[in-house]
């Protein structure tokens, strides 16, 4: 469904002379990748990695300089029609939600713009007071929370909006970007239960960004390890504990060590 072909892509280098500087750092090697409808792929990377760039290529924000990205078999960036289908199958979540969500606006403002994107595609008038209600039903909060303004909600309850409001536009993949690591660990449980349930309801396919391997193993079908802007392992999280690259290896112990402890503490 949804599709990298060698992607490659490098940024103009800070440290040289803005006009006649052409030094250029390489941030992503030849990356490949592909999402089948209904499943989740991890994307996985410490800071640095390239696994933000990686996203922004997938949504549209960022062309890439080679290789191709497809939604459904149709170029991205190859013509407006194709940013046209990207843009109305793909939502995004973001990492931040105190800053994706207008602190002036309210609850029902922020999933509003997720409804005007739909209405726009369908073009057809909603029942917002309806709509409004029932999305946040699905992600887990009262009606009543409509008239909130952000900063009456805890960090869970504003990502749940976030979450609503990228369903409100009724879309086929959303992609995650590190949606749920300003989150306190409970807190997280309880989102990625979430959506799971939604994937499942609504028949979603995901794009899951993150730098946590627990989460991936959690919530994905998919785990693709990216170092320094390639590609090291890409495989099913069944059979992640067959992997022969080192650095999926090291995070794995790192994770069966902090576990080991954590049960040593508990004991």
């Amino acid at each position: 469904m949804l599709e990298l072909k060698d992607i490659c892509v490098s940024f103009r280098s800070e440290r040289q002379d803005r006009v006649f500087g052409h030094t250029r750092q390489q941030v992503l090697f030849d990356v490949s990748l592909s999402v089948k409808k209904g499943t989740c792929l991890g994307i996985l990377g410490e800071s640095g990695s390239g696994k933000s760039t990686m996203g922004r290529v997938l949504c549209g924000l960022l062309r890439p300089d080679s290789g191709e990205a497809l939604l459904d078999g149709i170029p991205v960036y190859g013509s407006r029609a194709g940013r046209r289908n990207l843009q109305n199958k793909l939502s995004v979540v973001f990492q931040d939600y105190t800053t994706s969500a207008n602190p002036r606006f309210r609850v029902k403002d922020v999933i509003g713009e997720g409804l005007t994107v739909r209405e726009r595609r369908e073009k057809r008038r909603l029942d917002r007071p309806r709509e409004i209600a029932r999305l946040l039903e699905l992600v887990g909060l009262p009606a009543d929370f409509a008239g909130r303004f952000p900063h009456e909600l805890s960090g869970g309850q504003l990502q749940r909006v976030c979450i609503a409001r990228a369903v409100a536009c009724s879309p086929e993949v959303i992609l995650f970007d590190e949606a749920i690591s300003s989150l306190d660990a409970h807190t997280q449980v309880q989102i990625m239960d979430l959506l799971r349930e939604l994937k499942e309801k609504l028949g979603l396919t995901y794009v899951f960004i993150t730098h946590d391997l627990t989460s991936i193993t959690y919530l994905c079908d998919d785990v693709l390890f990216l170092y320094q802007g390639h590609v090291t392992e890409y495989l099913p999280v069944s059979r992640i504990s067959e992997t022969k690259d080192e650095y999926a290896r090291r995070l794995l112990e790192s994770i069966v060590v902090f576990d080991t402890e954590e049960r040593k503490d508990a004991v």
